[in-house]
């Protein structure tokens, strides 16, 4: 009976007020949500099962040419006097071959290039004596500063730094002085002996004139034989004396030998620790100390890079122990430079060419990086980094301003161009996983069906990070 009653009601219209009407089950509003929240549901199940997302790791990079700078260090205490902002002048070539190969130089070509550097010296202290108005010399700071920050080329062989050691000075004075004065003494005993050899030799002619006129006359019975012998021994006796005046001589020569090769020990060690010179084609990175300030033995100097620091392709990134295990090469990243917006400009285009194996230390990270600032900046964040490689892409064609020649994943202009040092924020994207795989995990520790993980574990499992 109460089915009779059902089915006549619904054959017949409900209106609304109606309560003698039949009644609507499903109105058209709530029909159509149904619909939608169905289509939802399965577009959000198609989408999670066929969607592909990328699972990010984090990494710390610099915009330098990696394994390229390397520091100098002073050789000596003293004062830093810059040349590298200098016209090159003769005598830097002439040093530079000496310190090379010092015994393609004889004493007299040796000599004279000490006595060059000596010169050098005095001007050195006349330039220090010199006042200079203080709008000049920080004009010319500026000046090099900026050229410094540009990554300016150096020529092989140019000089950079002398690094003027008053000591080292006064031992080159002092033996370039001892030289003179032994080859003054030389030369006037040299001369004595050659006058007492000229006498010795002439009368050495005579006697022996004397003594075959002697012994021609004994076979007559003129002369006797003990005045043959008398003589015999005059003339030895000279000889004697003519050899002896050799001797001294030749031990006047190796006082001069010895005040020459004195003189070269201290022009070679000066050369070898206050000359500074750039011994290939490099980048000026860095000058440490201020022209004319005073440094310290083992103190850095400068920073020099074979690479050009204004376009590097191959920078270092540093990965902690974690995020290390996830990176292999080949894969693809993205580095956006310290003072951008990640979501403005998005990043430059990157790809992980090489991995180290082991953690560095702070000497290795300092090796790669070449900056010790930048060095800390990367210890502070992950106490044992490993290194990648990371060669930057370039843009085949320019895309926009200010993008430095590379390949940025937005594509348009840029505020300001990447600076050579900008430290880099790094996402590299390791894998590509569809989003339910990444809740099923969640649902069979849930429900039960998998053991377990470990603290570590788990913190591992929620390092990685989906990019945005």
């Amino acid at each position: 009976m109460t089915q009779l009653f059902n089915d006549r009601a619904l054959r017949k219209r409900h209106r609304v007020g109606d309560r003698t009407g039949p009644v609507r089950l499903l109105t058209p509003p709530l029909r159509l949500t149904l619909v939608l929240g169905v289509l939802i549901a399965a577009s959000g199940a198609l989408w999670a099962t066929l969607a592909r997302i990328p699972i990010t790791v984090q990494g710390t990079g610099v915009l330098l040419p990696v394994s390229t700078i390397n520091s100098s260090l002073s050789g000596t205490n003293g004062t830093v006097h810059w040349f590298f902002d200098e016209p090159v002048q003769a005598w830097h070539s002439t040093a530079l071959k000496f310190r090379n190969d010092p015994e393609q130089f004889d004493n007299q070509q040796m000599a004279a290039l000490a006595r060059t550097m000596v010169r050098q010296t005095a001007s050195l202290y006349d330039r220090q004596a010199k006042p200079r108005a203080d709008d000049q010399t920080s004009t010319k700071f500026a000046e090099s500063l900026n050229r410094t920050y540009k990554g300016q080329q150096i020529p092989a062989g140019t000089l950079l730094l002398w690094v003027q050691s008053s000591a080292q000075q006064e031992r080159l004075q002092s033996a370039l002085t001892d030289l003179n004065r032994t080859l003054a003494d030389s030369r006037a005993q040299s001369d004595n002996i050659e006058s007492k050899q000229a006498i010795l030799s002439g009368e050495l002619s005579s006697r022996l004139s004397y003594l075959q006129k002697m012994m021609a006359l004994e076979g007559r019975g003129f002369v006797s034989r003990e005045s043959i012998l008398q003589e015999q021994a005059q003339v030895d006796n000279i000889r004697s004396q003519i050899l002896g005046n050799r001797n001294e001589l030749i031990r006047i020569q190796n006082q001069s030998n010895q005040a020459y090769q004195q003189l070269r020990n201290e022009l070679a060690k000066l050369i070898n620790e206050e000359l500074l010179f750039a011994t290939r084609d490099v980048y000026l990175s860095q000058v440490i100390p201020n022209d004319g300030e005073s440094v310290t033995q083992g103190q850095v100097l400068l920073e020099l890079s074979d690479d050009d620091l204004n376009d590097p392709v191959a920078v270092p990134l540093f990965l902690s122990s974690k995020e290390m295990a996830q990176v292999f090469p080949g894969m693809r990243a993205l580095a956006t430079p310290s003072g951008y917006k990640r979501s403005e400009v998005g990043g430059i285009q990157a790809e992980v060419v090489s991995m180290g194996k082991l953690p560095s230390g702070r000497e290795d990270v300092q090796a790669r990086v070449g900056v010790r600032s930048l060095a800390d900046v990367i210890m502070q964040k992950e106490p044992a980094p490993t290194l990648a490689v990371l060669a930057l892409k370039r843009a085949k064609t320019s895309t926009g301003r200010n993008t430095g020649g590379y390949l940025w994943s937005s594509r348009g202009d840029l505020p300001f161009p990447p600076t050579p040092g900008d430290r880099l924020d790094v996402e590299v994207t390791t894998r590509r996983v569809a989003p339910i795989e990444l809740v099923l995990p969640a649902l069979r520790r849930f429900f039960g069906w998998s053991p377990p993980e470990s603290p570590a574990s788990a913190a591992a499992a929620s390092q990685p990070q989906r990019q945005p």
